[in-house]
Order: C-alpha cells, then structure tokens, then sequence
C-alpha cells in the first residue's frame, strides 16, 4: 500500500513580491500528485515548509528573494527562470502535458479578497485556461530567457489545459506566428467559442495578410500586443503596422525595450522615436525597462517615460512634458521641483534638440488612423499609399483617368478601393479633390450601363464575405435611401443613433426602440456607402460620406437609381446575383448563418432589395432574377 505523501508548493514570487500571474509549472506539479493520491498544499508562509516531505520551488524573476535556508533543504526541487536561465529541467513529459490543478491558487485568493483586494486582481487565477499550444523561439534575442529551443514546434493541443468552465483564455507561446501550422491552432482556439490571447506578445515581424486577417477576426480578449524592440527595425515595422491597421480597429499595443544595450541620449531618442512611430498608427507603446536602466545617469527620465506610456490614460491625453508639468502641479512642496519635472528639465538642459523633437508629442495629433473606414466596410483602415502609388490605383489615378471606370468598378465593388481613405491624414491623393472626386464618382456610376456593373460582380473573384453583421435589416427602405440622407445633411454635426431614430420615426418610441431603429437604417445606408458610422470612444456616431454628400445633390428619382446599384455592393446581394447569374438559387440557402427568428426578418427585407434592384436594372440582369426562385411576383414591393 502506497503511502501519500505531503507536497508543499512554494510558488516565491507571490511570497516576496506578490503576483498577479498564477505559476503554470507548479498548478501541473500540483495537479499530477493529488491524481497519484498525495495531499498538496500551496505554501504562504515559509514558515510551513518542515512539514512537507516533498517541496517545490520555482520563480519565474531572477530578483525574487528567496531565504537561503529554504534553498538549503535536502527535500526541495528547484525550477524557473529566476534560477536558470532556459528554465531548468523540463518537467516528465506525463507532468508537463498534465491538465493543470486550477484550484491551487484558491485558498490564496479568497484569503486575499477577504482582506479587502479586488476581485478582479485576481482573474489570471480565477478566469483563465492557461497553457502553451507552440513552444520555441528562432530569435534567440540577447534579452530574452527563451533560448532553450531552436524552432517553434507544436507543444499541446487546447484541450489539454482548457477548463469550460473558464470563461477566458491565455496562452504563454514564445514565438506563435513562427510556427508554420499556427492557423491549426487558431482553429483549435475557435472550436472552444471562448475568446483567448495571447501574453507572451505576437512577432510583427512575422505578420502576413493572412495572419493579419485571421487574428483580427478572432474572439480575441483584451488588446492585441506586440514589440518593437530595436529601432533598426523602423522600416519592417512601420511596413507591419500599415498592414495591421489595415485589417484591425482594435487597440494594439507594442513592448518597447529600453535601457538593455546603451543607457544614454541615444537610447532615449530611440525609445522616442519608437513611441512616436507607434502613435502615427494609433498604436500604445508599452514601455520594458530592462534592469540595465539603473545604471543610467536619466534612470529616473526612464522611468518618468514608462508611467507616462504604460498608462493610456495619460498617453492619450497628454505629451510627456504636459505629463510633467501636471506631476508638479500635484506637488506638495512648491520649493522644490517632483522627480517627473526634474528630470525633464535636466534632460531638456543637457539635449534640447532631443527635447525639442519629441517632448511635446501629442497622440491625438499624431494618429493618423484615428478615425477607422467604420461599418460596413471590408477594411478597418486604409491601404498603404504607397502600395496604391505603385500600382497606379490611387483615387488621382481613377479621377484623372489613368484607369478607365469600367476598370475601376470590380475594385469598388469588392471594396478593394475605398472613398473614406481620402478623409485620412497623410494620404498621397490631395484632399483638395475630395468633393470633385466624390460628384466625378457619382456621376460615372450613374451613368454607367448596368451590364457593366454586372459584368464587375460576376467575374469577381475577390467579393466581401458574408457575415452576421452585414446582413441587412431595416423597416422602412424609404427612410435609409432618403431620409437619412436628407437629415445627415441638414444636420451640422455627426449623429448617433439614437439622434437618427429620433428624427426618422421615434417621437413617439422609447429610447431602445429609437436606437435600433437609428442604427438598422443608418448600417444599410453605410452598405450602400451612403454613411459613415465609426466608434470613436465607443459612442457610434455617423456621418454622410464623400458619396453621400454627392449623392444628396440629386434629385430623388436618380437617388432611387442610384441606391439600387449601390446596393449591389452588399455580399449576399452580390453572391445571390453571381450564383443566379449561372443557376437557379434560393435565397434560404444564403440565410443559414441566421436564427429562425432572424432569418424570416431578414429574408424579407432581403427579397424588398432585389425587388428594388429588379424594378430599376435593365439589360442582361433582368434575366438573372427569374433564377431567384422566392421572387414572388404576388409579393408587394415596399412602397418608396
């Protein structure tokens, strides 16, 4: 009969410093023996340790005391990063694909909360599933402790440490995009329907189109993060970043090194200079103070840096020397200068050209992504300019006509090209063409045959995919092709929803019912590219758009005219037509992805637009519509 012996875990960085990052090592230790039938027990106190046969022992922080006694003791095994460089002996493989014990951390964290601390302090060890999909590195950077292998390779599926009754997900991979089956494991991810992230940070380096668009249409939790640690690599980041924005709106931040090779001027131009590059694309810096730092004659600059980056609070709001000033305007002793102030001033004295070049950066003026293309777009920003500038497609290039219209239509309507990119900062095309582009582009497609339309959606092959959110749905088609229009334009400033749902029909509803009505009318005008509606501060507000107030100008016959061909840029209208174009087609068929409820709602709707395009299309389109098999000749048209 096997005896059961008493395992005391001592996780040291939560005993010296205190952590908010459970140790994954030891909850797999933990797990493995209370399966083998011993008692475990997370030590709080060192005091305990003599009363344990076995003891392990690990930190992850090389500067995390531990009392020499301890370290001394027969019966103690040692691991992590805190003690050896690459971590250590791996655990036996029957540990280490151990599903970890979660409920290790438990005794710790109620104590904790009981004493008064925040619940959400403690959601690393209460609301993640945690573990590595990949491990390995190729950079084998000077910096870093992940040195123990030399590629990315698979290390365990999802399902070995997913706990479903964990809301979150948290993976600790070293090098994620490196490993070449990465698109495997996103799937993994996804089957599990829980949003994940990833902690270790992302190599942007690495980033694709495909991976850009894969991970930016993932459940993801939390912000996206990624590193710019050397300065040399301004150019392949920056190419990175343009990629990024193009297919990501949410926050993103980047790891910034500082103080690791040089601790001087220099080293604190390169920091700034790579926080303002990350603020030109609405990125956050995130500043990593390597140890090195404190040698330093400005180790409190960089320290007065990070507490002004690594809070967006302050970031977003304030330049580093506002940041300052606003230190010493909190300042008990007015006779005396705080160590934020201080420390701009003497760094100000001895560099004043550095001084002058980046203290007074503002991330407000230097986004130039700050309002996204929005809703109902297939991008979250702009193309790289000069992507467009190579491939002569750039909006000049279309209104000059160095690309003929007929040309220019497959990419508008696989929304390739955008109109909005010309609101931007920056952009190649002048803005002083804006509205001549806009009356130009209206125009054309008014005037253009509908065959050739047709002709630029059937031969497409790079059409916007169907999706939950672009399906349309509205009350009154009327109220979305007119008289939203009329109000954005009389209207001298932007509009929620609720301020649209007011105005259209909502005298007499309440505030949920004007507000879904504002915002079905308002998404199926954006579809059309009638309307902006972006999300700055997370208020959705919306706007005419550079066609919109072109296509306010007309009168309302060629407005309904011009509605229903623009409504051929909505992708189950597009993909019904293609099919049609060939076969007989159902339009149930499209509506799969919707509940029972929601697909009777949209269907009609659905049948309402194609009825609409029908009534106004001539030429060889015609045709197509008696292939739609629901369209019910009995059925009555909205009335508009």
């Amino acid at each position: 009969m096997r005896l059961k012996v008493e395992i005391g875990i001592i996780d040291a960085d939560l005993l010296d410093n205190g952590t908010r990052h459970p140790n994954l090592a030891l909850m797999k230790l933990s797990a493995f023996y209370k399966e083998n039938g011993n008692n475990v027990n997370l030590i709080k106190n060192y005091s305990e340790i003599d009363n344990f046969d076995q003891l392990f022992l690990s930190k992850v922080f090389s500067f995390t005391n531990v009392p020499e006694y301890v370290l001394n003791k027969k019966n103690i095994k040692l691991g992590g990063t805190g003690f050896f460089l690459d971590g250590g002996e791996n655990l036996p493989l029957e540990i280490e694909h151990h599903k970890p014990d979660y409920n290790l951390y438990t005794d710790y964290v109620t104590q904790q909360i009981n004493l008064g601390y925040s619940k959400n302090r403690f959601s690393d060890y209460l609301d993640y599933s945690i573990g590595f999909s990949t491990r390995g590195c190729f950079r084998k950077c000077d910096f870093c402790v992940n040195k123990k292998y030399d590629k990315p390779f698979k290390h365990s599926p999802i399902s070995e440490f997913f706990d479903i009754e964990r809301p979150y997900i948290y993976l600790w991979d070293d090098n994620f995009l490196a490993f070449k089956d990465w698109e495997d494991i996103l799937d993994e991810l996804e089957e599990t329907n829980k949003p994940f992230q990833f902690r270790q940070g992302l190599d942007i380096r690495l980033l694709s189109s495909q991976s850009a668009k894969r991970l930016s249409q993932t459940k993801y939790h939390g912000d996206f993060i990624f590193a710019f640690d050397h300065i040399e690599d301004r150019e392949l980041i920056q190419n990175k970043l343009k990629l990024w924005k193009r297919y990501c709106n949410k926050t993103t931040k980047l790891y910034v090194l500082c103080g690791f090779v040089s601790q001087d001027e220099t080293d604190i131009c390169n920091t700034f200079e790579r926080i303002k590059i990350l603020m030109q694309y609405g990125c956050l810096p995130y500043i990593m103070r390597h140890e090195n730092y404190k040698k330093s004659k400005y180790r409190s600059l960089y320290v007065q840096i990070a507490r002004w980056c690594n809070q967006p609070q302050f970031l977003k709001k304030m330049s580093f020397r506002e940041f300052c000033i606003a230190n010493q305007n909190y300042h008990k002793n007015k006779e005396t200068f705080c160590s934020a102030y201080q420390s701009l001033i003497d760094f100000e004295k001895e560099h004043p050209d550095i001084s002058e070049k980046y203290f007074d950066l503002k991330f407000e003026y230097e986004n130039e992504y700050f309002y996204p293309l929005g809703y109902g777009r297939k991008y979250s920003h702009k193309k790289d300019c000069n992507i467009c500038i190579r491939d002569q497609k750039t909006w000049n290039d279309f209104y000059l006509e160095h690309i003929s219209f007929k040309e220019t239509l497959p990419l508008y309507y696989a929304k390739e090209i955008d109109l909005a990119c010309l609101t931007y900062k920056n952009v190649f095309c002048p803005d002083n063409l804006t509205d001549k582009i806009g009356k130009w582009f209206c125009n054309s497609l008014l005037a253009t045959d509908w065959n050739i339309i047709l002709s630029s959606i059937i031969n497409n092959n790079n059409l916007e995919e169907i999706s939950l959110s672009n399906i349309p749905q509205f009350s009154k088609l009327y109220d979305a092709i007119i008289n939203t229009v009329k109000i954005l334009k009389a209207s001298e400033e932007e509009l929620s929803f609720d301020d649209l749902g007011y105005y259209l029909d909502g005298k007499e509803k309440n505030k949920a019912a004007r507000l879904k009505y504002g915002e079905n009318h308002s998404k199926l005008a954006c579809l059309l590219d009638l309307l902006v509606i972006t999300n700055p501060n997370n208020k959705y507000r919306m706007k005419l758009s550079i066609l919109g107030n072109a296509y306010c100008n007309l009168d309302e016959e060629k407005q309904k005219y011009l509605a229903a061909k623009l409504m051929i840029r909505i992708p189950i209208i597009q993909k019904i037509i293609k099919d049609a174009s060939i076969n007989k087609v159902s339009i149930d068929n499209y509506l799969n992805i919707l509940s029972n409820k929601t697909h009777i709602r949209r269907r009609n709707n659905l049948l309402d637009l194609l009825k609409f395009i029908k009534s106004h299309a001539n030429g060889n389109i015609i045709h197509i519509f008696e292939n739609i098999i629901e369209m019910d000749e009995t059925k009555c048209l909205l009335s508009i």
